[in-house]
């Protein structure tokens, strides 16, 4: 799936670039230190997810919204010990260029960084931030003629204490945000800050029992006060939650939490929700090669528009895994959702509700222990209630990565 305009030249130079350094830094640090390059060839059949009734000449000046994407990557991974502390770091810049809509080019400046700290060996935690830049999706930012990345970054700090054999004593505190180029009615930018404390019950099994309390306050960015659309500019939540890991047999492993979640908001309490966060979720390994995943989750976001305060979404998917050989491996994972758009906040009409569906089947092969290639395809469709919101997609992505 060849592209018709290459990569900027900055790219290939800093591909080969990482292949000359990781020759003289395999060898001296081969424990610490990792190079990786990468890159991929993805074609979209629907890129901004127009409705089959769309005149897509009108909305984005082309008569198919197809296109193909070419992604190059190249990263960073150093791992160091010292003592009882472990520290990693993690950089990735990421190139996008896109063949017929080049005005959606960028490039993603990613990192992931932790510290693995310990006092003692019954006290420990970690302190990590990292930052993710990706291209929202157009499912549901529809200005197509403009890029919205976004950028969410995320800080915390947290510790574990071993109070005896089995009991734990968690807490932490946590910062994070969400900025998008433009504006997302639905999805305003924010930033939150947020402190947990909980204990952990450990069987000698593997099975493990908790319960958390998180509070959390947040600032609405780029929003001012409004009485007409009653749109607010800060709000609270407080969360419990209970979890569970049930080390079933050697073989089967089930996860489960149920978390009571109320979120409130000073000025105008007609967005004010609350309800319940839950999660199932079961993996099987059936035999040495082949492995089943299945889960089932409820969760409840703010969405604030003229008819709703927030979506309540019922995910179901499942995905066996096939080890076809020591260097491939096969998966395919259904994904299917229904998203509610409830807590009408004054206005009495139909509220929105929508269902996707998405089916994967991906291939890895790993030909050499440097050097992995992957493929997949994807189908996914969804259907509205509202007019226009229905649509589908088809993807298929092939992509090269090679690890010094």
């Amino acid at each position: 799936m060849p592209l018709a305009r290459a990569p900027q030249p900055f790219l290939p130079t800093l591909l080969a670039a990482c292949a000359l350094l990781a020759t003289g830094a395999q060898a001296q640090t081969r424990d610490t230190l990792q190079l990786n390059a990468s890159v991929a060839r993805l074609t979209d059949s629907n890129l901004f997810r127009l409705s089959d009734s769309a005149n897509p000449v009108a909305l984005i000046g082309r008569g198919s919204a197809a296109e193909n994407i070419g992604v190059a990557a190249v990263g960073l991974n150093v791992t160091k010990a010292y003592s009882l502390q472990r520290l990693e770091l993690d950089l990735k810049l990421v190139d996008y260029q896109y063949q017929n809509f080049d005005y959606l080019d960028f490039t993603a400046r990613n990192y992931q960084a932790a510290w693995r700290w310990s006092l003692t060996p019954r006290f420990t935690g970690n302190l990590t931030t990292d930052r993710n830049q990706v291209l929202n999706s157009f499912s549901d930012f529809q200005n197509f003629s403009v890029r919205n990345q976004r950028t969410t970054t995320n800080t915390r700090f947290d510790g574990v204490y071993q109070i005896d054999g089995v009991w734990r004593a968690l807490g932490g505190v946590a910062r994070a945000s969400q900025v998008d180029q433009q504006n997302i009615a639905t999805e305003s930018a924010f930033k939150a800050n947020s402190a947990d404390v909980g204990v952990r019950y450990n069987w000698a099994s593997g099975s493990t029992l908790s319960y958390v309390l998180k509070q959390s306050s947040g600032n609405y960015l780029n929003r001012n006060l409004s009485s007409v659309a009653l749109l607010d500019s800060s709000y609270s939540q407080t969360d419990h939650t209970v979890s569970a890991r049930w080390a079933a047999t050697d073989k089967t492993t089930a996860s489960a939490s149920v978390a009571h979640i109320s979120r409130s908001h000073p000025n105008f309490p007609q967005r004010n929700y609350s309800g319940l966060n839950s999660s199932l979720s079961l993996r099987w390994t059936a035999s040495a090669k082949t492995a089943l995943t299945a889960s089932w989750a409820r969760d409840l976001a703010s969405a604030q528009s003229a008819t709703s305060n927030y979506t309540q979404t019922d995910r179901f998917s499942v995905g066996p895994v096939w080890q076809l050989s020591p260097k491939t491996v096969l998966r395919l994972r259904h994904d299917m959702a229904q998203r509610d758009y409830l807590g009408n906040p004054g206005l009495a009409v139909s509220q929105r509700q929508d269902t996707t569906r998405d089916t994967t089947l991906s291939f890895d092969w790993q030909p050499a222990t440097s050097l992995t290639l992957s493929a997949s395809v994807q189908s996914g469709t969804r259907t509205s209630s509202q007019p226009g919101l229905d649509y589908t997609a088809n993807q298929a992505n092939v992509s090269a990565q090679i690890t010094y």
